[in-house]
Formats: C-alpha cells, structure tokens, sequence
C-alpha cells in the first residue's frame, strides 16, 4: 500500500539546484515515505501548530510535507536547509 506523492513545482526547482548527492538523498527519503510514512528509518515529527504538516529532516535539510492517510497522498510543500526553511 503505496503512498502517491506529489511535489510542488517551486520545491522540484529547490530540489533540482541541490548537488547531486544531497538531491539523491532527499529523492530517496522520499520514496521510502511514500512506501511507509512512519518507517523507523525516517527522522520525521509533527509540525506543532499546523495541522497535517510533518517535517522530514535528511541531514541539514528539512523537507515539509503533509500526508492524507485516508487518500493514501503525500504531498511536499517545502524543502530546503535547515536554518532557512522554517522562516515563511
């Protein structure tokens, strides 16, 4: 039971300016949430104060994400560095 997950146009640009090892890895994060948003390998927690919105952190970078257990979607919001993500 997969997960379907759609990305923002501005965060696949975000994603598309990272170095290639960094972008692999938040590319693979991805997709292991997709298969299962709450595998033990993943580093992520809910967001206080926004409903649905969960971070995922892959090293300094954080991704923003919402999921939608009864629709089975995933949806990424926001990625970036970790000082800069939270300021909007």
């Amino acid at each position: 039971m997969s997960y379907e997950i759609k990305i923002y146009k501005e965060v696949l640009k975000s994603i598309q300016k990272l170095d290639k090892p960094t972008r692999n890895r938040i590319l693979d994060h991805i997709n292991i949430l997709a298969e299962d948003p709450r595998h033990p390998e993943l580093d992520i927690q809910k967001m206080q104060g926004i409903d649905n919105h969960f971070r995922l952190r892959v090293g300094s970078y954080r991704t923003i994400c919402s999921i939608f257990d009864d629709q089975l979607i995933i949806v990424v919001i926001k990625v970036g560095s970790r000082g800069d993500i939270y300021k909007s």
